[in-house]
């Protein structure tokens, strides 16, 4: 696994016991899809509730290209997270980000939809 040699490999990290952080832009390896997969698998609790924050801080063209990353991630959170995936928090989105949203979203079920909240953060 890339993320166990080079940490900078994917952007997830535990903030605390069930807040997971991710910020793609920082992510060396942001087009790998399966090793993205395989880690988000390998850290995301399946027996407790968790909340997981998107920051879009610096999320570009180069990002949105690679669609199938975000598709992918919708379909593990919905169907291997959705009964504990409590919520979604994305920050700092910008057209990119609502882009990818949009073509993301109907891969979503309809329990996630519902627990994602968009926050403006920028400059604090």
């Amino acid at each position: 696994m890339h993320c166990a040699i080079d940490p900078l490999s994917h952007s997830l990290v535990k903030f605390s016991d069930d807040v997971y952080y991710t910020r793609p832009a920082e992510s060396k390896m942001y087009y790998d899809a399966d090793s993205i997969i395989h880690h988000y698998k390998c850290e995301l609790p399946k027996d407790k509730q968790w909340k997981w924050i998107f920051d879009a801080s610096g999320f570009g063209l180069k990002h949105f290209m690679q669609i199938d990353v975000g598709i992918r991630l919708a379909k593990l959170i919905s169907t291997e997270y959705s009964h504990n995936l409590t919520k979604i928090q994305i920050l700092n989105t910008n057209m990119y980000v609502n882009l990818v949203y949009n073509a993301v979203s109907p891969f979503l079920s309809e329990k996630i939809r519902e627990r994602i909240e968009f926050c403006e953060l920028k400059n604090v």
